[in-house]
């Protein structure tokens, strides 16, 4: 008897597990074809993780659910699986995506992207930078890696909506999440999951300061509120921008300028970004956790 199990996971987040009892020729639809990065880089996980007894099958196109088969009875299905997922879990923390990613392109195979790629980097236009507009259906795909978990997500323009009057872009990430951008500043002000909101930042939090020149300065004290969790931060920020850079991510090679992001009491840095207005968006993010580092990094883009 041969048994499948069907796992839900975002690249290395929480694993949804589901099992299913399956013949084998219920997984004949699998696609047919140049695979896509994910599926690549799931099955290069899943080859380390198979043994005698189990083997991962099939991944769907956007990485997001996997199918592994174990030879046997059920009993030693009950009893495989749970490793193979265990297996998978440490792996995908352990070698993430955006590794992956990296080393695809040092060796020289670049995996198809999503929306767009770009290289060698354009120059920076000339004098300062001013704000971008965004327009609705541009859509930025990130990787990202920290000390507890990796994967992927998408930021999308899904419309625009004003807050007390105010016109707001409002960013899809992920399913029902939501995030609200000041259109005239892109400060970020609101952010709400299912309709409810789950943070809220009084004054909006200027992350730029328009337009944008190397040696420019901001400070801010802003609120941070989160009312499911009960929780309010006061913040006294100071934002630098740096200089100008070169910055090579999965999606190409920009000319990008470095800002920097303080706790203005301390001196200790929050987040430093990489800005590249040919993309209308940041590139790549370096954030300072309590003990250790997040990274994000552009994968694929477009813009309408």
């Amino acid at each position: 008897m041969t048994t499948f199990a069907d796992v839900s996971y975002p690249l290395g987040r929480s694993i949804r597990l589901l099992v299913l009892l399956a013949a084998l020729s219920l997984l004949g639809c699998a696609s047919v074809g140049t695979n896509t990065p994910q599926q690549d880089y799931t099955f290069e996980i899943g080859k380390r993780c198979e043994t005698a007894a189990t083997k991962l099958e099939r991944v769907s196109a956007d990485g997001s659910r996997y199918w592994i088969q174990a030879r046997g009875d059920a009993g030693i299905a009950s009893s495989e699986y749970p490793k193979f997922f265990a297996c998978m879990k440490d792996q995908f923390k352990t070698y993430s995506y955006l590794d992956w990613l990296k080393a695809q392109k040092r060796e020289g195979s670049q995996p198809p992207v999503a929306v767009g790629y770009a290289e060698p980097a354009t120059a920076l236009p000339a004098g300062p930078i001013a704000a971008p507009v965004w327009q609705v259906g541009d859509e930025w795909q990130y990787a990202y890696k920290g000390p507890s978990d990796s994967g992927t997500f998408v930021w999308s323009v899904g419309r625009v909506e004003p807050i007390e009057g105010v016109s707001h872009y409002v960013i899809r990430w992920g399913g029902t999440r939501e995030i609200f951008y000041r259109v005239s500043d892109l400060a970020l002000s609101l952010e709400r999951v299912d309709g409810v909101v789950q943070r809220r930042e009084t004054p909006s939090r200027l992350i730029y300061a328009w337009p944008l020149t190397p040696g420019k300065t901001w400070e801010q004290s802003n609120r941070e509120e989160r009312p499911i969790d009960r929780q309010t931060t006061d913040r006294n920020s100071v934002w630098t921008v740096e200089a100008e850079e070169t910055v090579t991510v999965p999606a190409g090679s920009f000319r990008t300028v470095k800002i920097t992001w303080r706790n203005k009491n301390t001196g200790a840095i929050n987040y430093e970004m990489w800005y590249a207005p040919e993309v209308k968006q940041w590139v790549k993010i370096r954030e300072a956790l309590t003990n250790s580092v997040r990274e994000r990094e552009l994968i694929a883009f477009r813009l309408r």
